[in-house]
């Protein structure tokens, strides 16, 4: 028997849709509203955010040179010897050690050579604590007060004794280290005969008037390790703030702004007047206007 009512696979194959359908006219199927999305940095700025950029930068720009004052050390506001020397009045007596080498100016060792260091007893009498240069010109003097000492070089060897008076930096012991000791390393040069002839009496140079005066006592570079990196830090500090103004302004975004006024001030370090410009830029950012879209 048929079953009339049960589909034929002719009538399925028909079902199938294998192509779009023709439309027998032109029609329109989509059509534009005329609307667009303006981005951020398409947006007409406010004048405020070109000022305010510009005082960022001003205090970005700051920030690096205090950072370059720091790495620097020896001129500027910022001076490594007056760290140390800070560090030194809060140690210890004896816990300074001397380490050097004694050489003429060609580059010679200077063998045979008397280093003498002025020490302070408690008892408040005054001694000199000393030792002689080996055949490559090392000395090591111990027990020592940290801070400013009086460091004296005698040579016998050239008939008449000379004697070249310098002021120097002894270093404290690192403040966050176990180490007792604190480790001074110089590098000495003694004078020429022809300095020594150029002198008031001919055997005796003092630089002790001198370095006093112009803040130069001879120090030893190294322990001021931990304030150049301060200061690399400073500045880098205020290159991503520099980095961060130019974002805000040219994205418009207050939060990118915000961000540059805060690094901005972090850089500063002991410039109280250039942490007031951060400040302040850090305030102007809240005060900003909505942005206008023309």
């Amino acid at each position: 028997m048929e079953d009339s009512g049960a589909p034929t696979n002719s009538s399925k194959v028909d079902n199938i849709l294998t192509k779009l359908p023709e439309i027998e006219h032109e029609a329109t199927l989509f059509t534009s509203s005329g609307a667009s999305i303006l981005l951020p940095s398409d947006q007409k700025r406010h004048p405020m955010v070109f000022w305010l950029a510009i005082l960022l930068v001003f205090t970005a720009l700051l920030g690096f040179v205090n950072g370059a004052d720091y790495v620097d050390g020896d001129s500027g506001i910022i001076n490594h010897r007056n760290f140390i020397y800070r560090d030194a009045e809060r140690a210890a007596p004896g816990t300074a050690i001397l380490l050097g080498q004694v050489v003429y100016e060609d580059g010679a060792p200077a063998f045979n050579h008397t280093v003498k260091v002025t020490v302070r007893g408690d008892d408040g009498s005054v001694f000199e604590k000393q030792n002689t240069t080996d055949e490559n010109g090392n000395f090591r003097i111990t027990e020592l007060d940290p801070g400013l000492q009086i460091l004296i070089m005698a040579n016998d060897s050239r008939g008449t004794a000379q004697l070249v008076e310098h002021e120097i930096l002894l270093s404290a012991p690192p403040p966050f280290a176990f180490e007792p000791y604190g480790f001074t390393t110089l590098k000495l040069v003694f004078p020429t005969n022809e300095e020594f002839n150029d002198s008031s009496d001919g055997t005796f140079i003092s630089y002790v008037a001198s370095e006093a005066e112009n803040n130069s006592q001879l120090y030893d570079e190294s322990a001021a390790g931990m304030y150049v990196m301060v200061g690399v830090g400073f500045s880098g500090l205020a290159v991503i703030a520099l980095g961060a103004t130019w974002l805000g302004w040219r994205e418009n975004s207050r939060g990118m702004l915000r961000m540059a006024a805060i690094l901005a001030f972090f850089s500063q370090g002991p410039y109280s007047s250039a942490c007031c410009l951060g400040l302040l830029a850090f305030a102007l950012t809240f005060a900003l206007p909505k942005l206008r879209i023309d």
